[in-house]
């Protein structure tokens, strides 16, 4: 689980990326074609990502009908969904397009009537996805220590690849920006687990966006990685 072929240019986009609620138009013809072949790469494991232009978001997101839907069965993690659909996300950064995460901002009746739901599957957020009317800015995200419990010294005393991952996934969005997760890291691993937050909806989905930043930033140094289930959460291993 959680298997996907990553891509290098992901990692500048960690960086660039932030949520975009107000865009200029759509995006082009090459870029939804582009996109429609990341969608099928990445339906598999009880996840099925589609796009879909026309009605379904509410005002909230103004200048783009164009979003894209993840649909997965139910059983399956959500830090799947949330892996997944980074993955989507990270692309469309790259591509020079402005995202927004909605866990709100759209209407379930019309995105459970597009995908065709099922009995046994889900829709817990969709994705806007557009021409960024203001370039990309970067988001505020909790001290270093606060996230991981290490100063920069002390990451520094890690391996290259575990530095990276830990960096990477300190950058990821989560609803609210409560960043419901704590990294862990020796001169093994990279942990992402679960802490205790107020608004509790969202933090799995959270959780796997986190756990594809640090897999991005792992393979930016040059490891691919395995997640494993631990207690708490997940660890990586290169």
């Amino acid at each position: 689980m959680f298997e996907l072929k990553l891509e290098k240019s992901w990692y500048d986009a960690l960086y660039r990326r932030s949520s975009v609620r107000k865009y200029t138009g759509a995006p082009d013809k090459e870029q939804l074609d582009r996109l429609g072949v990341l969608c099928r790469k990445l339906s598999w494991q009880g996840i099925t990502v589609r796009m879909f232009k026309g009605p379904g978001l509410k005002s909230g997101i103004k200048g783009t009908d164009v979003y894209a839907v993840i649909v997965a069965k139910r059983g399956t993690p959500m830090e799947l969904e949330g892996f997944m659909g980074e993955a989507f996300v990270l692309e469309a950064t790259s591509m020079g397009l402005g995202t927004c995460w909605l866990g709100a901002y759209f209407y379930p009746d019309i995105i459970n009537r597009n995908v065709n739901l099922q009995s046994d599957e889900v829709v817990h957020c969709v994705i806007a996805i557009g021409k960024a009317e203001l370039p990309a800015f970067a988001p505020k995200r909790k001290e270093l220590t606060k996230v991981c419990g290490m100063d920069e010294a002390q990451l520094a005393e890690l391996g290259v690849w575990q530095k990276e991952a830990v960096l990477a996934a300190r950058l990821a969005p989560s609803a609210v920006n409560l960043q419901p997760w704590k990294i862990a890291a020796d001169k093994t691993s990279v942990s992402i687990l679960e802490t205790s937050v107020i608004y509790k909806k969202y933090a799995p989905l959270d959780r796997g966006i986190c756990m594809l930043h640090a897999a991005v930033g792992a393979y930016y140094a040059g490891r691919e990685v395995v997640w494993k289930k631990v207690d708490g959460g997940y660890a990586m291993k290169a």
